[in-house]
């Protein structure tokens, strides 16, 4: 199934696609290795020799690598799954691949004078990649240019194919030449089925078959399922749609209710918070969500995060406001906020820009500060009014008794046994 090449952008639309990592472990004892069954696509799509990110997995996980251009063959030493190389081609294509301008993965390497040369073909930046990375020195010993093998290859494959169909020569499927060796390797060599999309058409299935599908889900990874939530709320917000009901319905279904908050943010939120009072429109729905869930309340924020940064000329001077009116519509709660004030967090944006939020909310912190403190200060002289009001009580309720006493002891018996008043007589 092809993912994001920036696993960072959520966008199901994002036009730079690559394949998942398919994985086969080979061997036993001190001779297991695990093949990268499809690293030539994957470097494709990277525009980047697949020597490279083999390479990278083996500086990454100290393993020794076998890298066979002519067999289109990469092979890692030891039992590797198949989400932790994916994690840790991330890290390759953060430091090789994607622009540090635009985020864009279109650049393209040159090695010059020991040094690899970068430039982004979609924003024209240009810049060095730090020759202090341990792959630094296999690239300019490598250089592209002497790398490019997998790419004639594939061109010829291509065009022999392409020949064959037009002959009408049925062209057996890569997959189809692995399972021909051997019926065991079948099962070892396809993609996990908790990884299969979910298309339209699984969407008209019956309703048994509709659980299953359901159950697939929720094996994929939270990534995926991250995707899909977002496709999900992208797809109501253009429809229309926005019933907060169905939208909490299938953030549960696919066990994401906590996290779900920052893809409604993405969605449903823009520069346009404050002057179009979204917060206000969107309230019901956020609340589904985050009532008396801090954990949901933090995710929230850290959407918020990203949408100041996104639109730092309009929001971020105005930062104070959005976060006032989180607390105005009860959306996210004033422990939360304040918790969340303490200390910058480099988990939605990067920890400097953290910091200039969090400075230009801190007029709206100290005021939920003062005010949690002033609360507590009332609560304390509540106890001591209740505590004086309980002694007056107790005071009179002694006077009382006293004159009930005494009113008793004034009193005494007529010769009918009646009492009498002496005061009467």
């Amino acid at each position: 199934m092809a993912i994001n090449v920036n696993r960072g952008v959520l966008d199901p639309f994002y036009r730079y696609k690559m394949p998942r990592i398919m994985a086969k472990v080979e061997g036993k004892g001190n001779g297991i290795k695990t093949v990268i069954a499809n690293m030539s696509d994957i470097a494709k799509a990277l525009e980047r020799p697949p020597s490279y990110p083999t390479k990278y997995f083996g500086f990454e996980l100290g393993a020794q690598t076998n890298i066979d251009l002519k067999n289109d063959r990469y092979i890692v030493n030891g039992e590797h799954d198949a989400n932790k190389l994916q994690d840790i081609l991330d890290g390759f294509i953060r430091k090789f691949v994607l622009c540090p301008a635009c985020d864009n993965p279109e650049t393209a390497l040159k090695v010059k004078k020991n040094l690899i040369n970068s430039k982004c073909k979609a924003c024209g930046h240009q810049f060095v990649i730090d020759s202090k990375l341990r792959l630094a020195s296999f690239i300019v010993k490598n250089p592209p240019a002497d790398d490019v093998v997998y790419e004639k290859a594939a061109k010829a494959a291509d065009k022999v194919a392409a020949t064959e169909e037009e002959n009408g020569i049925e062209v057996e499927a890569v997959g189809d030449r692995h399972s021909s060796e051997g019926d065991d390797d079948d099962d070892d060599w396809a993609e996990p089925t908790g990884q299969l999309a979910i298309g339209e058409e699984e969407t008209r299935l019956a309703a048994g078959v509709g659980k299953l599908v359901i159950s697939k889900d929720l094996e994929k990874s939270t990534e995926e399922r991250l995707d899909m939530l977002h496709q999900y709320f992208t797809k109501a917000k253009a429809d229309g749609k926005v019933d907060g009901k169905e939208l909490l319905n299938e953030a549960e279904r696919l066990d994401l209710k906590q996290k779900a908050p920052l893809l409604l943010v993405e969605a449903f939120l823009d520069g346009k918070i404050l002057e179009e009072d979204q917060l206000k429109a969107m309230r019901n729905v956020f609340l589904r969500f985050t009532v008396e869930d801090p954990k949901a309340q933090r995710y929230l924020l850290g959407g918020i995060e990203q949408l100041i940064m996104n639109n730092e000329d309009k929001l971020l001077l105005k930062a104070a406001h959005v976060i006032k009116r989180l607390y105005d519509y009860d959306i996210v709660e004033e422990e939360t906020l304040l918790a969340w004030g303490e200390k910058p967090s480099s988990k939605y944006v990067s920890k400097s820009n953290a910091k200039k939020i969090l400075a230009s909310c801190d007029a709206v912190l100290k005021w939920l500060k003062e005010a949690e403190e002033d609360s507590e200060e009332e609560d304390e002289e509540d106890d001591e009014i209740d505590f004086q009001k309980d002694n007056k009580k107790s005071e009179m309720k002694e006077k009382m008794e006293e004159a009930a006493r005494r009113a008793a002891a004034t009193k005494v018996a007529g010769d009918d046994g009646e009492e009498l008043d002496i005061d009467d007589i």
